[in-house]
């Protein structure tokens, strides 16, 4: 299994983590990778910086574009972790954290940047979560590594994020498979069992197919 591995300085500014990003989902797409892996160096809380609406867009569209890879995505954060180091969490399908993590949320002039973040915490965490992280804490909260992992902004907290990150990704999903499982989860909440059936019988008609010929494999009688 191929896995990418990015050490990510987050205090740079958008427009160059923006081509940062891009690049090396490109790579992981051209290398046809199972796995990326992107560690997180410390971000800063106050985000963006210096710039206008189009080159907010394009990070977004990048993050966007970063996180529906046909890829298990990976993201590991340790220290002070604001602005674009959250939003890279928040994109991630495994966050794994380490002690020391702490998470300040993202602002601009004092108040809370209203990227898509908001709209990925949300997805992750439910809304009434969301809604008291975003307008309580902001500006002056920050969340510890455990209670990140208790109100599951991290899935895992480890000393050894290294040796963690290559057992969890041991056993995960490859390529499409990632991309596939991962749409049928983010569509479940929002989906019908009705509407959501046929989706779901082609996958598995997909599944039934690779299957003939793998060894072991027969006709149920």
């Amino acid at each position: 299994m191929t896995t990418l591995r990015i050490r990510l300085d987050s205090t740079q500014g958008m427009a160059r983590l923006t081509r940062t990003i891009t690049a090396f989902r490109e790579r992981a797409e051209d290398e046809r990778a199972a796995a990326a892996v992107i560690e997180l160096g410390p971000g800063h809380t106050h985000w963006p910086g210096s710039v206008d609406v189009h080159t907010v867009n394009k990070w977004e569209r990048a993050l966007r574009q970063w996180e529906r890879l046909d890829a298990v995505t990976l993201v590991t954060a340790s220290g002070a972790c604001g602005g674009p180091a959250f939003d890279l969490l928040m994109t991630a399908d495994i966050r794994i954290a380490a002690p020391d993590l702490r998470i300040a949320l993202p602002t601009a002039a004092r108040d809370f940047w209203p990227g898509m973040a908001v709209h990925r915490l949300t997805q992750r965490v439910g809304v009434s979560l969301a809604r008291r992280l975003t307008l309580c804490m902001s500006g002056t909260g920050v969340l510890e590594s455990y209670q990140a992992l208790d109100l599951g902004v991290v899935d895992e907290i480890t000393d050894a994020l290294d040796d963690r990150v290559a057992k969890v990704l041991a056993g995960s999903p490859s390529g499409v498979e990632a991309r596939l499982l991962r749409s049928l989860i983010l569509d479940a909440p929002r989906t019908s069992f009705e509407d959501a059936l046929g989706t779901h019988l082609a996958a598995c008609d997909r599944a039934l197919r690779a299957a003939v010929g793998a060894p072991g494999t027969g006709d149920e009688r």
